[in-house]
């Protein structure tokens, strides 16, 4: 009889799949609102090195703090819906959620580094009342997380919010470097948040897809509610930068 210890249990790896009909529609049907979320006048700008007033930037990241801040809080919420070992995929949903919670642990440190490079107080940030576009937002983001299903909440955040983030950033970090020349500090920790996002937000849109398919019951009208969840979110978060930035 072999002594060797049995395997250690690990739910399966969220690996990329190929993507139902509903899926590939909802992906299609919500590229126009991706595209304005990820890309509003200032991100543009200066990804293309025109280098924005930095006062643009200012405003963004102390109203946007609080959606930094909340990211662990949504991701709380859609956690609580997983099981283990009741529904096909909810242990490795489960996982991953716990996997990035743990990343998300220093993000708003890191933030919080960012906005002091550019001149920002954290403590009048932390006072400040955001703009009711982003508030708005946080309140969706807080209510789909809770109150709908699984995929609805990580549609809405995971997919929508941090994919386009990863998107924008990618294209920005090096470019923003130029604000050095504005007074800006920029240096290894006033960069973290934008690197960090740039190099492994790339992945996590994609995982977050996994989870959205093996949650969604395609039988039932819940593929119209995930992709009116993404939609809002999409169009929710360009509506908060539009406001940031229209002063």
């Amino acid at each position: 009889m072999s002594s060797a210890a049995p395997h250690r249990y690990s739910p399966p790896v969220l690996t990329p799949t190929a993507h139902p009909r509903w899926l590939e529609s909802m992906l299609e049907s919500v590229r126009d609102e991706w595209n304005a979320a990820c890309w509003p006048p200032l991100f543009r700008a200066t990804a293309d090195g025109q280098r924005p007033p930095l006062r643009h930037w200012r405003r963004v990241l102390s109203h946007f703090f609080l959606i930094v801040e909340s990211f662990p809080k949504y991701m709380g919420l859609s956690l609580a819906k997983t099981t283990y070992g009741q529904r096909p995929g909810d242990a490795s949903a489960r996982r991953w959620l716990l996997q990035n919670l743990g990343v998300e642990a220093k993000h708003a440190e890191w933030f919080i580094d960012w906005m002091r490079g550019i001149g920002l107080a954290p403590e009048d940030v932390f006072t400040l009342r955001p703009l009711p576009e982003v508030r708005a937002l946080h309140e969706f983001l807080l209510d789909t997380c809770a109150h709908g299903t699984l995929a609805e909440g990580v549609a809405a955040s995971n997919w929508a919010v941090e994919g386009i983030t990863g998107v924008w950033t990618r294209e920005v970090v090096e470019p923003f470097r130029a604000y050095a020349e504005d007074g800006a500090r920029i240096d290894a920790h006033s960069m973290m948040w934008l690197k960090v996002h740039a190099r492994y937000d790339d992945q996590h849109p994609e995982e977050a897809l996994e989870i959205i398919k093996l949650s969604t019951d395609a039988d039932t009208g819940e593929p119209s509610r995930v992709q009116a969840a993404a939609r809002k979110s999409l169009q929710m978060y360009a509506a908060a930068l539009h406001a940031c930035c229209n002063d």
